[in-house]
């Protein structure tokens, strides 16, 4: 059951309340079964770990008791679960630091990934957004600058617009980061939407190119 209210804890807001997540959810957090969830409850609330708090019309929700006062301790057990140890409030503290740092960057990533969407190029079949979540959350837990990466897809969106790219040559905004292109787009200075290459080859001054890029 100690499992069972930890999963929880990550779960609550600030004050210990509103555990919105499923059964399935608990179980994947808790690496136990969902029956084994659904089993642990009643005896979390009998013991006075846990709160069930009913919303007519609206989904229930679960609240952990952050101070325990039914004086079931491990000196004087509950007569009906007598083996059962009161949990560490350490081990499961909403108020975690760890968990507000997790929970503070998984909201930095989901921001980014919402500005990349914005401006990426569109393709035939659609992006998927589980997989470009995880590839840019990499990229941020690498060191990766949130304002360097959406300046890389809207340099990355010009070319697909200037060059008139099919959409299904366009490239996934997964494989855009974990195969680290984004790097290429935000390495290379542009005037006007090109590179000096590009801008050597189309047969103007690449002296020019350096005046207007500010390269020394």
């Amino acid at each position: 059951m100690l499992r069972v209210l930890c999963a929880m804890g990550t779960f609550t807001n600030r004050l210990g309340g509103n555990v919105w997540a499923s059964v399935g959810s608990l179980a994947k957090a808790s690496n136990l079964s969902t029956r084994t969830i659904q089993r642990a409850v009643p005896p979390l609330m009998e013991l006075g770990y846990l709160n069930r708090v009913e919303r007519p019309g609206r989904t229930t929700v679960y609240e952990v008791v952050l101070h325990n006062d039914t004086g079931a301790t491990a000196e004087t057990p509950h007569p009906r679960q007598s083996s059962v140890t009161p949990p560490p409030t350490q081990l499961c503290h909403p108020n975690d630091k760890r968990n507000d740092k997790k929970n503070d960057r998984r909201k930095l990533a989901q921001d980014v990934c919402r500005s990349i969407w914005d401006v990426f190029p569109k393709r035939d079949t659609p992006h998927l957004y589980p997989p470009a979540l995880r590839a840019i959350t990499a990229c941020l837990e690498d060191g990766a600058d949130p304002t360097q990466m959406v300046a890389s897809v809207v340099v990355y969106a010009q070319e697909v617009e200037r060059k008139q790219v099919e959409p299904r040559y366009v490239k996934t905004v997964h494989k855009f980061f974990a195969d680290g292109a984004w790097e290429h787009y935000r390495a290379q200075k542009r005037v006007h939407g090109r590179t000096r290459e590009e801008w050597a080859r189309s047969g103007q001054d690449v002296a020019e190119f350096d005046k207007l890029a500010g390269v020394a």
